[in-house]
């Protein structure tokens, strides 16, 4: 599975002024609805998020079940959204190692890099 980017692209001063987004909320990298955040019942049910330190990177796997699609068609343009609702979900540190020093679940992940 290849993993995507979803980055928002930066918007030109043009962009900024035509569309009336305020400099500080234009300057966020990544979508809002994109952030995950576990609150204590969570933490409690997956235990290993208290062991991760700010700036780990860990992997997440998770089922979700589409709940909405939206297309709106405006003067200008169509936007598109799909709402999906995370049932379950599964976090782990990301192990970067030699192959040779994997277990076989290591090397699986690695694989599919």
């Amino acid at each position: 599975m290849d993993l995507i980017s979803v980055e928002l692209p930066k918007r030109s001063k043009e962009e900024t002024e035509k569309y009336g987004v305020p400099c500080s909320l234009d300057e966020n990298k990544w979508p809002y609805g994109l952030q995950l955040n576990f609150q204590k019942e969570q933490v409690d049910q997956i235990p290993s998020l208290k062991n991760y330190k700010v700036g780990e990177r860990v992997i997440v796997t998770a089922e979700a079940v589409v709940t909405s699609i939206r297309q709106n068609e405006s003067k200008d343009n169509v936007s598109y959204s799909v709402e999906m609702q995370i049932e379950k979900i599964a976090c782990e540190p990301l192990v970067v190692k030699p192959l040779e020093q994997m277990n076989p679940k290591e090397y699986r992940q690695a694989r599919i890099k």
